[in-house]
């Protein structure tokens, strides 16, 4: 069956082209979390796309609005269209980190954190590179 008359319609009138600027600890993971976008979600409406510049503009990504929560609430959830590409041969996006070091507070001192849930590994390291090195030193073993 042929396309209708009113199945075509100007891209600008349907939905909204955006772009942000990823934040300094931003991963092109996050983009797909719903709650990522829970503060712009009343902004975004169905099919709008977003542009997304790393911070350090090492890699692109552009996404296409799924779904939005009802008032915003919820986030929404979004696809990649495009990428996250890197911008420059020399340079891979880097591989999402399992285990990552994070300041757990005074008590805690420096903890070894899985990234997937948030769960603490290890604490107690006096500094931020020892955390790390126990990271290294474990994926050796895992590998």
């Amino acid at each position: 069956m042929p396309l209708g008359v009113h199945g075509l319609a100007s891209a600008e009138t349907k939905r909204t082209v955006y772009r942000i600027s990823a934040g300094i600890d931003d991963k092109p993971e996050d983009l797909l979390d719903p709650k990522w976008w829970v503060h712009v979600a009343k902004q975004l409406r169905v099919d709008s796309r977003i542009e997304v510049m790393s911070f350090d503009r090492s890699w692109f990504a552009e996404l296409v609005v799924l779904e939005v929560g009802s008032g915003g609430f919820g986030g929404c959830r979004l696809a990649f269209i495009l990428g996250p590409v890197a911008l420059s041969n020399d340079r891979e996006i880097p591989k999402p980190a399992v285990n990552e070091p994070r300041w757990g507070g005074p008590a805690s001192k420096w903890q070894v954190v899985r990234v997937q849930d948030k769960k603490v590994l290890k604490d107690g390291f006096e500094l931020k590179e020892e955390a790390a090195a126990w990271i290294t030193e474990r994926d050796k073993v895992a590998a």
